[in-house]
């Protein structure tokens, strides 16, 4: 059988250490490499930071294994979860499997009623602030919920309520009663769960990198010194802008060291163009899967095309549409406005949306900031 790593998770309380050491010699008897803080990793030179390193470790495993007890561990302010939190995020998002057992008390307690409170909390908020309630907000909640057991930390619920969230299955963990843990292991690598992740290999030229770099530097140096005439086929045009803004993961960053892959978004399949004419905003063009409409007032706050132009001339602004499960990326150029529409992956609801609403920006305008600089220099080129 090969030797697979194993990461041991919880949350340093008294009650689970001895858990904690038994599940580690029981998996090293078996032949495996189990992680454990206090076992095999760290104490690193003061120059590390020892989180990074845990999650670094998570991620060179091949399974996370998680132990929740009473406590909620050290909350990271920056990261806004703790870092037994963030190690479990690690893990699912870099794709391992993750196994879970909590106490089945506490799991209890967070099923009968809590779980429940804490959706109507993030459901109200959202609807009053039109904002998704931040961690210390949740905290704060959750503090004063009658149904929440004074005994546990109420960081507790919130890291169960996102494995609830995810979908993942919780063992019930049963202070006192002993768990066969080495039927459970063997039975679980003899089915075969586990696989070897494999290395990703990565191809950096920096030289040409540097040339495309500086070739583009001199295009947008070069632009505002000529006028165009605007294109004979303005549907042509704009298609050939479409085509190469291509689908993403949308990837969410919690403080400096930890991120996870949140949903995703597919190729741009449509858009569309418009031109200001005195009070409103004239089509002029569209390509793909988009039927435009002839204009929109200035001061239609339902346009995502008026909304933008009341930016100001340089305005970019990406929005979500539940209803068309599509992101709208609107750009504002002079008198115009382009808007480039993106199917949305199934995960994505308006809750969610707010939620990581910097994260879907940043997805989709950061890695278009040099084709969006170069639609806003030929789009302010052109003649009047």
């Amino acid at each position: 059988m090969a030797k697979t790593r194993i990461f041991i998770s919880s949350v340093n309380e008294d009650g689970l250490k001895p858990l904690r050491r038994s599940v580690f010699r029981i998996l090293e008897g078996l032949g495996h490499e189990p992680l454990m803080w206090e076992e095999n990793l760290g104490p690193w030179p003061s120059y590390q930071n020892p989180v990074e390193k845990c999650l670094e470790a998570v991620e060179q495993s091949d399974l996370y294994v998680l132990f929740i007890g009473s406590r909620g561990g050290t909350f990271e302010e920056a990261a806004g979860v703790t870092v037994t939190h963030s190690e479990f995020i690690r893990a699912v998002d870099s794709g391992k499997t993750a196994l879970i057992w909590a106490d089945a008390e506490t799991k209890a307690a967070f099923f009968s009623g809590i779980a429940w409170k804490l959706d109507e909390f993030i459901t109200h908020t959202v609807q009053e602030t039109g904002s998704y309630p931040a961690p210390r907000q949740a905290l704060d909640f959750l503090r004063s919920c009658e149904e929440a057991p004074g005994h546990i930390d109420p960081y507790v619920w919130l890291l169960l309520h996102d494995i609830r969230q995810r979908g993942i299955y919780m063992e019930d963990l049963v202070r006192g009663v002993e768990i066969d843990w080495r039927s459970y292991f063997s039975d679980l690598m003899r089915r075969g769960l586990l696989l070897l992740p494999l290395e990703p290999t990565i191809a950096d030229n920096s030289n040409r990198l540097e040339e495309a770099e500086a070739s583009f530097d001199l295009l947008a140096a070069l632009l505002p010194q000529a006028a165009m005439e605007p294109p004979r086929d303005w549907k042509a045009w704009l298609n050939t802008i479409r085509e190469r803004l291509q689908g993403r993961q949308v990837e969410h960053r919690y403080g400096s060291w930890n991120r996870e892959t949140i949903g995703s978004y597919e190729a741009c399949n449509a858009a569309s163009l418009y031109r200001r004419d005195g009070d409103a905003m004239r089509f002029v063009a569209c390509c793909g899967r988009a039927s435009g409409v002839q204009s929109f007032a200035l001061d239609d706050q339902s346009s995502y095309v008026a909304l933008t132009y009341g930016m100001g001339p340089r305005a970019e602004q990406v929005y979500y549409k539940e209803s068309g499960q599509k992101f709208f990326y609107c750009i504002r150029s002079g008198p115009y406005v382009a808007t480039f529409h993106f199917p949305a992956g199934a995960s994505w609801n308006q809750l969610r949306y707010i939620r990581y609403k910097d994260s879907v920006v940043n997805a989709i305008i950061g890695p278009n900031t040099r084709l969006v600089t170069l639609l806003r220099l030929l789009l302010g080129g052109m003649k009047a």
